[in-house]
């Protein structure tokens, strides 16, 4: 059954204060690149973009972050004023969306596939399996390279290896060769990956996009699950990590000259210590916007 899953997920997700939309009326998460796309076309102002990725994290792991008015949801926290997920919330709006693919032709809820999915607006081949057998042709070109050719500065800064062997490969190359400013940075940990997004922010680059492993690390080791202490502290820590990346964009001297979209997604979640299914859990995403989605008419 296509995204078979369990009445209680579905309950934690509409958990009336949390998500501005249902888990009926969720999202594919190939909007990502339409929302990035229409952002650059129609501000005014200088158009620069954040996506922040977190690998791994399940959209029930955000009521951890936010508080539900359903107390047997969220419990009796309070709303986290450094929370990065709370401030787009506040801003724009937070959404339930999913990876996956259609019915009529699902895709793994997988790591390559979920980014690729979400950068290129489109859902990935079918054939294309665990992102090591494949790399992204011109038929699937990312934000990053439709950005770069409009005379943007790119950068995509990541720790998971595959993401330069195979998923970009291609890309990679024909940003070198075409000498586009689309640049790549690789990382050994989060730690490392933080501090270049810092740098990236103050730099130049118009558009950051940077994938954190954390919550998907601690998913395979000890198990993707609401429940679990290690799993649900690292997406925390990660929420306010992420804020000071947003604290980072309001420190620029050219803020008020600049429009900032703030984007923070997930790729895929988990169920035990895995995921690739089509089970809710591995299915179900969430998108936070820093501008409501009715802004991109979507």
């Amino acid at each position: 059954m296509f995204g078979f899953g369990n009445e209680k997920y579905i309950k934690a997700v509409n958990a009336k204060g949390i998500f501005d939309n249902t888990y009926e009326t969720k999202l594919p998460q190939t909007v990502i690149n339409t929302i990035i796309l229409k952002h650059f076309e129609t501000t005014e102002r200088v158009p620069k973009c954040l996506f922040i990725g977190w690998d791994g994290c399940r959209a029930d792991a955000m009521k951890y972050l936010l508080k539900s008015n359903d107390e047997k949801i969220s419990g009796y926290n309070d709303t986290n004023i450094f929370s990065a997920v709370s401030s787009l919330k506040t801003s724009g709006g937070l959404y339930v969306t999913y990876a996956g693919g259609e019915e009529d032709s699902p895709q793994e809820t997988s790591t390559a596939q979920g980014w690729a999915s979400a950068i290129c607006g489109k859902w990935m081949k079918k054939e294309w399996r665990y992102g090591i057998e494949w790399s992204l042709d011109e038929s699937y070109p990312t934000a990053m390279k439709t950005l770069a050719l409009k005379g943007y500065t790119t950068s995509f800064s990541v720790i998971w290896p595959v993401h330069f062997d195979n998923t970009y490969l291609k890309e990679i190359e024909f940003a070198q060769k075409n000498n586009l400013s689309q640049y790549y940075y690789k990382f050994e940990l989060d730690s490392e990956l933080h501090s270049d997004l810092l740098e990236r922010i103050k730099s130049d680059d118009d558009f950051i996009f940077g994938i954190y492993e954390n919550p998907d690390s601690n998913g395979h080791g000890t198990g993707f699950d609401d429940k679990n202490y290690r799993y649900v502290s690292g997406i925390c820590n990660l929420d306010r990590l992420s804020y000071v990346l947003l604290d980072e964009i309001k420190r620029r001297p050219s803020y008020e000259e600049e429009d900032w979209l703030v984007l923070i997604a997930s790729d895929h979640g988990g169920h035990s210590i895995r995921h690739g299914t089509q089970k809710i859990e591995d299915r179900t995403t969430f998108l936070a916007l820093s501008k409501p989605k009715e802004n991109f008419n979507l």
